[in-house]
């Protein structure tokens, strides 16, 4: 499967044991670690699993396999949104498949003897869903398609029979823009990616919002520099931040008008080129877009209980693009494992009860944190907030315009909020089982945890690399053992903040009257 991200090469058991400074047994005859498309299998990546010293051996049930098993159950549910012929499929947030992951949550929560099972249901607004969309670019004698174009997220209609000359501005900066008329034009712009994050270009550059002003009739982004992937992924827009009456701030976001598009990289490349015979390339295009009303999305709670009133919770998201493995039934699985792995853990040894939350429509503002944050006797006593959340990506590496895959994990950007005793505890825990960061803590938590990351001692690992929201966040992508190391290393977490009173866990920032 995308046999153009790695370079096709046969490796042997042999191979892999010299890679980790081994040698295989005598008896052991080599094996193939190489697919028929030239990707590495899952059992070249056994090598990052750690042999367990003594006082972690309690850890050694939570398994890399039944990890991969759980995520490829979540990503079952997006497959049935494909299969039904959905054109924006996965796990979206108000959909079906997401109502049935909440369906195996719940299950899961059941069948682990779980108390204070329950659903709590948030209403979203309208939901922007693309229908149906046409898109052809014609230059001379040549009409070109492309598998790989998605309309930009929120994008506002186009009605067919939409005709519009195409121009290329770069990747849209002023230099770009300068004596080029796009006034009614398709403007078709290089949108560079920043590694380990959804920001590119298109973005930091102000292009769309440049195109916008300088009066561009569409926008077609091409995503990234390698590969073709197919992605999900707004135009942007401005911001601004206004300061209210009570010296709050309020950060109004006004998104982008134009209608627009986004396309894979080859793609890109094929219709640029196009542009740049110096024939009249003209695109035709049509997108029909609902805005679906009276959805709503539930968040599933299920409790471990404890011997004390202090609470630690665990959470992770369900919705998602396409299959959706890393983000997020990379982070599902590595909560139902938790949760696995704490329910053996009989109730009088659990000093506090744990609280899993598998999260409604994080795609769309995170409604259960947003909730949290509003209501803060939901955060009392409470000694850690987890947040399991695209934990384990294969690694990249850019060759030229190609993304090789590696047989290692990324490094993860990181969040700790507590005090320098849970500090010590979480990074001696991914030490122990080689989780790999990068080496400055982020300065605010993200994704599902970004709201209320300060309001409670909180942790988090996450990235969010180049396939996110893509076609490629496949199951193949994620590795086992990753997540095996991820998921050993927060049961440590949780175990030696368990060894901390409440008030030895808290930030100064929050550490008052607790005891």
């Amino acid at each position: 499967m995308h046999a153009d991200f790695i370079r096709r090469t046969r490796w042997s058991a042999l191979a892999v044991a010299l890679l980790v400074g081994g040698a295989p047994a005598q008896a052991q005859q080599p094996q193939p670690l190489v697919d028929d498309h030239g990707e590495v299998i899952e059992a070249a990546y056994d090598y990052l699993s750690r042999t367990l010293g003594a006082e972690d051996r309690k850890y050694e049930s939570i398994r890399g396999a039944r990890l991969k098993d759980l995520m490829n159950e979540v990503v079952a549910f997006s497959r049935l949104s494909r299969d039904a012929g959905d054109r924006q499929w996965g796990r979206m947030a108000g959909s079906p498949y997401e109502a049935l992951t909440a369906d195996w949550s719940e299950a899961i929560f059941e069948e682990l003897g779980m108390e204070n099972i329950r659903r709590q249901y948030f209403d979203l607004p309208p939901q922007w869903t693309p229908v149906d969309w046409e898109f052809t670019a014609t230059g001379g004698d040549r009409q070109l398609t492309f598998g790989s174009l998605l309309p930009a997220n929120g994008s506002t209609p186009i009605p067919e029979g939409t005709r519009l000359e195409a121009v290329w501005v770069g990747t849209g900066s002023e230099a770009d823009f300068l004596g080029r008329d796009v006034r009614g034009k398709a403007v078709v712009l290089q949108t560079i990616l920043a590694p380990g994050q959804m920001g590119n270009s298109a973005t930091w550059e102000g292009a769309t919002i440049r195109a916008e002003e300088n009066g561009a009739a569409m926008i077609i982004g091409i995503w990234g520099y390698a590969g073709n992937m197919a992605v999900w992924q707004s135009l942007g827009g401005r911001r601004e931040t206004r300061t209210n009456a009570d010296g709050t701030t309020t950060t109004i976001r006004t998104p982008i008008e134009v209608p627009g598009f986004f396309m894979g990289w080859e793609d890109g490349k094929r219709l640029r080129d196009l542009i740049g015979t110096g024939a009249r390339v003209t695109i035709d295009a049509s997108l029909d877009v609902e805005m679906r009303e009276n959805l709503s999305s539930p968040s599933v709670f299920g409790t471990l209980p404890g011997t004390t009133d202090e609470r630690i919770y665990v959470m992770s998201h369900m919705d998602g693009y396409f299959d959706a493995a890393l983000d997020n039934a990379s982070g599902m699985a590595v909560m139902m494992a938790l949760a696995e792995h704490f329910a053996q853990v009989p109730q009088s040894e659990r000093r506090r009860e744990i609280t899993f939350i598998a999260t409604a429509g994080h795609h769309v503002g995170s409604p259960s944190a947003a909730f949290m944050r509003d209501n803060p006797e939901t955060l009392e006593r409470v000694a850690l907030m987890l947040n399991c959340e695209h934990v384990a990506p294969t690694q990249f590496v850019q060759f030229g315009n190609e993304l090789r895959r590696t047989t290692t994990v990324s490094p993860r950007r990181w969040w700790v909020h507590g005090s320098d005793r849970v500090l010590d505890i979480v990074l001696d825990a991914y030490r122990t089982f080689g989780v790999s960061l990068v080496g400055r803590m982020d300065p605010t938590a993200t994704g599902e945890m970004g709201q209320i990351d300060e309001l409670a001692p909180s942790v988090q690992l996450i990235r969010s690399p180049e396939h996110k929201h893509t076609d490629l966040d496949v199951p193949e992508l994620v590795s086992a053992a990753g997540m095996e190391a991820v998921t050993r290393a927060f049961a440590k977490i949780v175990d030696g903040v368990n060894t901390l009173t409440l008030a030895e866990t808290l930030p100064a920032s929050l550490a008052t009257d607790q005891p």
